[in-house]
């Protein structure tokens, strides 16, 4: 079960560098472009304009040309740029809000309100760390804050769940408030509003989801020592409709499809990855890199266009003589 655990940490851990070295490095190749060829835009942008109206209206043929098309692209990576800005801020904004305003009405209960709680707090070392919410309706567990995540359980899923079910729900949330994955969440969500154009950056996030959900199964696991109490747990939680009602990003129980991934993972021995999964995988590459490709020949384009000049006097541009 260590080596399992290791396994899911380093998957989890893999798809979190790859989705921080990716949008980082298409970030930077925007950014470098733009602060490198800001002139050569401003002055090929003059010279299209001028070419376009040099017969003092718009030359159609003049228009419809390489050398205009390559000048238009730059501009176009740096409204994609600050398009991307704005979805992110907003999106930090939304996020730090909704923890905020979640987070300041709430008047914790009294662990010992619970006599689950009661019974197995006392062989973790949580004190401090775990916030029982005054909600006998609502069947949830999560881990929420960035800097100093606590782990917050409703007195719902105290009364929903039997002692096993409820630590084996609590050990598989003190593993993702160890790991920061909450933290890790958020500046996924934050590349991802950034660079919201690449469609690898949805498939990375689903599979670093899974993988970090499936480690903190295998870390509830490997303490208690009954997967059977996790299993259930998860069972009972699929079934409510009152589950997860608050959709917070590390919920114990969220995605259905993962819910139901990792109730087969957990009783079954073999899970090889859907032939759809890879189809998926094989197209966002794709689509991907052609973006990337693009938007490092729109800024560097530069080196492949030669200079042309144009003589007014004579009613002509590069393209066409003007009647």
């Amino acid at each position: 079960m260590n080596n399992l655990i290791k396994t899911q940490r380093g998957k989890a851990l893999l798809y979190f560098t790859l989705i921080v070295f990716i949008n980082l490095t298409i970030l930077s190749i925007i950014i470098t472009g733009i602060a490198l060829g800001i002139k050569g835009y401003l002055s090929d942008t003059k010279f299209a304009y001028e070419a376009v109206t040099c017969c003092g209206s718009i030359c159609s043929k003049c228009f419809f040309t390489l050398r205009t098309f390559f000048t238009i692209l730059p501009w176009g990576c740096i409204v994609i740029l600050f398009i991307g800005i704005g979805m992110a801020a907003r999106k930090t904004i939304l996020m730090l809000s909704w923890n905020y305003r979640f987070i300041r009405p709430i008047t914790p209960l009294s662990i010992g309100t619970h006599p689950n709680l009661r019974k197995i707090l006392p062989t973790m070392d949580l004190y401090g760390q775990l916030v029982l919410l005054d909600n006998n309706k609502l069947h949830c567990a999560f881990t929420l804050g960035l800097w100093k995540p606590k782990i917050y359980v409703s007195s719902g899923i105290c009364s929903y769940l039997s002692r096993k079910e409820l630590t084996a729900v609590i050990l598989h949330e003190i593993h993702h408030k160890k790991s920061k994955d909450t933290l890790k969440l958020f500046v996924i969500q934050i590349l991802y509003a950034l660079n919201f154009f690449l469609p690898i950056n949805s498939y990375l996030i689903n599979l670093y989801s899974a993988a970090s959900e499936k480690a903190a199964d295998d870390s509830a696991i490997n303490f208690s020592r009954d997967p059977l109490g996790l299993v259930s747990a998860l069972v009972k939680l699929s079934k409510s409709k009152l589950m997860d009602t608050l959709s917070p990003s590390t919920a114990f129980s969220k995605e259905q499809n993962i819910v139901e991934d990792r109730i087969r993972r957990l009783l079954e021995t073999h899970n090889p990855l859907p032939y759809l999964g890879k189809t998926y995988l094989y197209l966002s590459c794709i689509a991907s890199v052609f973006i990337a490709v693009i938007i490092c020949l729109s800024l560097f384009s530069k080196s492949f266009n030669h200079t042309h000049t144009i003589e007014c006097k004579t009613r002509t541009c590069n393209m066409a003589t003007c009647g």
